[in-house]
């Protein structure tokens, strides 16, 4: 019956994609997200909804009569070099083929959805749905899974669904710490009352599912989101409401298991799983110091026959005291040692650099929106949430391996698209009749 219903309203999602790309993209976005597969069991369960909504997203765009102005902006430029390093990399991989080509396949997918969807999300409602795929996936497993949480008294252990990158806990984590500002974010677009309350509860929901992740990093993410929104946020003392609330909740479910493994925050060095951390970020490091430019492609690193190579020279860095490596190559468990590992400290370079060059795109659209359409305009509401979205991912993001997701590059994608709203804006400005006059009267040397 569940297969049933999800496949009658996949035919109707699919009549609305084929006449709307900017549709088309959005269901790309939310079925690799959701994981449609993960949920369904019967016949429903054999389509690769991603794959249909992304051909139906590519072909729509390619046969659109409208199709929407692209001016060159910075980071699609360096996110599109950063693919095509990763492609040079993966030719000279230290990895089995195998595992190159799957890890390369996975991230073309992401860049094609980066791609799609800076030609493509240009209005407002096209940022609001956007913002829905988001929140109606990754937004509404927080939800199920904190109920879950709540339900089993704390025993449920919280993680994405199987088959995906986000089934690790951890990382699934991260996500939805990377969801939180957008679900806030809708809570004051939207009028009506009960869908209001509806995303009020999933924010504490996810706030609590965070939680029960036992992801450390997570925890750290979390904290850091949520007191940066506070120290912004207009209405502290709601905030601080709905904070304390999830926080009661949290305490009466979350078992002493949890705290336990929180509390080893303060003594790192004494955990066995971050003195292996360090050792990777080692080991990545040398395979860098071994090939500059190109690292050793994807997995490289971490393929036991390179690590236990690597590690003759891990005395390099005796100054961080760490117990033998062992002969088990470990995933880099950062963003930034796994990029270096695999792609170089060129690569590293490329992937810094688009990443700083978003967070000075989003202050100067802030900038602008703000200047000329107030501090309650979206888009200068949306950069700032945006923000804190990806100020989750580059903290939490340092101690797990996720260089590649593809909800990190779907959102720098919305990132682009928010630069060319505001190129949008400035070239309708100087437009304008009074925008006119005033080079009239500078040309006349300021004479009225």
């Amino acid at each position: 019956m569940r297969d049933l219903v999800f496949f009658s309203a996949f035919l109707i999602l699919l009549v609305f994609a084929l006449r709307r790309p900017y549709i088309a993209v959005c269901l790309w976005l939310w079925s690799g997200l959701f994981v449609p597969v993960h949920w369904l069991y019967g016949f429903a369960s054999h389509i690769s909804y991603n794959s249909v909504f992304a051909a139906v997203t590519i072909i729509g765009f390619i046969f659109s009569t409208h199709k929407s102005k692209f001016k060159v902006n910075p980071i699609f430029i360096f996110v599109i070099l950063f693919f095509i390093h990763t492609c040079i990399t993966s030719i000279f991989a230290m990895a089995p083929d195998v595992m190159v080509k799957t890890d390369l396949s996975e991230f073309f997918k992401a860049i094609l959805l980066f791609v799609f969807i800076s030609l493509i999300l240009r209005d407002r409602h096209h940022f609001r749905l956007f913002l829905w795929m988001i929140v109606l996936s990754i937004g509404f497993m927080g939800f199920v899974e904190g109920l879950k949480f709540i339900a089993s008294a704390g025993g449920h252990r919280i993680k994405g669904p199987s088959g995906n990158i986000l089934s690790d806990n951890n990382h699934m984590a991260v996500a939805m710490c990377m969801t939180i500002p957008f679900i806030i974010y809708l809570i004051g677009e939207t009028k009506e009352k009960l869908i209001k309350f509806g995303l009020r509860l999933m924010l504490i929901m996810c706030i609590l599912a965070v939680t029960g992740t036992f992801s450390r990093g997570g925890l750290i993410g979390l904290i850091i989101i949520l007191g940066y929104f506070w120290l912004k946020s207009r209405h502290k003392l709601r905030t601080v409401f709905i904070l304390v609330f999830a926080a009661t909740l949290a305490y009466s479910f979350l078992p002493q298991s949890w705290y336990n493994r929180m509390a080893s925050i303060d003594n790192a060095m004494a955990s066995a799983s971050f003195t292996t951390r360090i050792n990777s970020w080692k080991i990545h490091t040398l395979m860098a110091l071994e090939r500059p430019l190109i690292g050793g492609g994807f997995k490289g690193p971490q393929v036991s026959y390179m690590w236990r190579i690597l590690a003759v020279d891990i005395d390099k860095f005796d100054f961080i005291p760490t117990p033998p490596p062992g002969d088990k190559g470990w995933a880099a468990h950062s963003i930034y040692f796994q990029v270096l590992g695999d792609q170089g400290f060129l690569g590293l370079f490329w992937f810094l650099l688009f990443i700083s060059l978003t967070f000075i795109r989003l202050s100067s659209i802030e900038r602008y929106f703000r200047r000329h359409e107030g501090k309650e305009s979206w888009p200068c509401l949306l950069a700032g949430m945006t923000k804190i979205s990806l100020m989750a991912y580059c903290v939490s993001g340092a101690a797990l391996s996720l260089a590649y997701l593809e909800m990190f590059y779907a959102i720098l994608a919305m990132v682009v698209c928010l630069d060319q709203v505001m190129k949008r804006s400035v070239a309708n400005e100087k437009k304008s009749p009074r925008a006119k006059n005033q080079s009239v009267l500078v040309a006349n040397g300021g004479a009225s």
